[in-house]
C-alpha cells in the first residue's frame, strides 16, 4: 500500500509540473500575440492616391479627401513607398514615412492620436516619435508644402 501512495504523489507531482509548464508556455505565447492584438482592431487609416515627380510626392485633396479637414489623416503607398499624410492646421501637414523603424512592417492604423504599426504594436505621434515600443527610433519625417489644394511632400534633400 505504501508504494501505491508514493507512486500516486509521483505521478500527481509529474502531472502538476507538466500542466504548470503548459499553462506557461500559454501564458508566453498569449503574451508575444498580445502586442498586436490591441491594434488589431484600431480603425486603418483611409488611403489616398499620389503621384510622384522628380522625388515629390503630389496629393491632390479635393473636399471629399480624408485630408480636407484639420485633424484628417491617411496613408499613401506610391512606387517611391509608403507614407503617413496628417493635417495639422489649415495649411500645415505632417508626412512621415509609414515604414516602422522595428520591423519594417507598414504602419497603416490611427488610435488614441497615435499612428499604430498593427504588426508588434508600436505608436508614434502625428510628428513620428516614438510613443511606445518596441520600435526604438522614430519615423522619417519629411518637409511638406500646400498649395492650390495640392500637398506635395518633398522625399530627397
Amino acid at each position: 500500500m505504501p508504494d501505491l501512495l508514493l507512486q500516486t504523489r509521483r505521478e500527481f507531482c509529474v502531472h502538476a509540473c507538466q500542466t504548470v509548464s503548459v499553462l506557461t508556455v500559454g501564458a508566453v505565447a498569449t503574451g508575444c500575440g498580445g502586442l498586436t492584438s490591441p491594434s488589431d482592431n484600431d480603425p486603418s487609416l483611409p488611403v489616398v492616391n499620389a503621384s510622384v515627380n522628380s522625388g515629390t510626392l503630389i496629393i491632390p485633396v479635393d473636399p471629399t479627401s480624408p485630408l480636407a479637414a484639420v485633424g484628417g489623416m491617411a496613408r499613401v503607398s506610391t512606387s517611391a513607398g509608403a507614407f503617413l499624410i496628417a493635417r495639422t492646421a489649415e495649411a500645415s501637414f505632417m508626412a512621415l514615412t509609414a515604414i516602422c523603424t522595428h520591423e519594417g512592417c507598414v504602419v497603416d492604423r490611427f488610435s488614441d492620436q497615435a499612428f499604430v504599426c498593427h504588426c508588434h504594436g508600436s505608436h508614434f505621434s502625428t510628428s513620428g516619435g516614438v510613443l511606445r515600443g518596441p520600435a526604438g527610433s522614430p519615423l522619417r519625417l519629411f518637409a511638406t508644402q500646400f498649395a492650390d489644394n495640392v500637398l506635395t511632400v518633398r522625399l530627397t534633400g
